[in-house]
């Protein structure tokens, strides 16, 4: 995700600006501990923004109460198979994700839904929740399933989030299914023409 950058921003995202500015006031946002759930459907740059937040950060001089890697971006699927492989040290890699100033979730919602990955689920959310520390989620679930959860057990991880951080929904197309047909297309001279300029 090192490419990630608002550098190499296509320009496209009507949500560039929303992430900008959480750089821009990353010391206000901080102490303030206002996070972001970014929200839409698949292939709309949720996750690209969020890296390039990340990366951002990761470049901009911090104040010396942070730590030296001031963001940790992941998802729970590999949240889960962490704590899976190391039962013993549980307790200190959930306090370890809480230590870094910005964590990341991307894909919220992605995952199995078993009684023991909710538990986890709201394990993370609640002591991030409870260290006031940002937290931005990426989901592809809409507000309506964030607003009516299906259970007692999703409706206390959706609660926690919806009150964390403001829902920001993402309305540009799927980049990923544009740079698929972009790539068809260059296939295509490729083979009829034998072009060899195409990426």
């Amino acid at each position: 995700m090192r490419e990630w950058t608002f550098e190499n921003d296509n320009g496209e995202n009507p949500q560039t600006a929303t992430a900008h500015r959480y750089v821009e006031k990353w010391e206000r946002e901080y102490a303030e501990n206002l996070g972001c759930l970014f929200w839409g459907s698949v292939g709309t740059g949720k996750s690209y923004l969020a890296g390039c937040i990340a990366n951002a950060l990761m470049e901009k001089e911090i104040p010396v109460y942070m730590t030296k890697i001031p963001v940790y971006m992941t998802n729970f699927a590999l949240i889960l198979n962490d704590l899976a492989a190391s039962f013993e040290g549980r307790n200190e890699y959930i306090s370890r994700l809480f230590r870094y100033p910005l964590l990341i979730i991307d894909d919220f919602g992605m995952e199995r839904g078993t009684e023991y990955g909710l538990e986890q689920f709201y394990n993370v959310i609640d002591s991030r929740y409870r260290s006031k520390k940002p937290l931005i989620v990426t989901t592809n679930l809409t507000l309506n399933e964030l607003h009516h959860p299906q259970d007692t057990a999703h409706a206390r991880i959706y609660d926690r989030l919806l009150e964390m951080r403001p829902p920001i929904l993402f309305t540009g197309g799927n980049f990923r299914r544009k740079t698929a047909q972009s790539k068809l297309e260059c296939l295509k001279e490729l083979l009829n023409d034998g072009k060899e300029n195409c990426l």
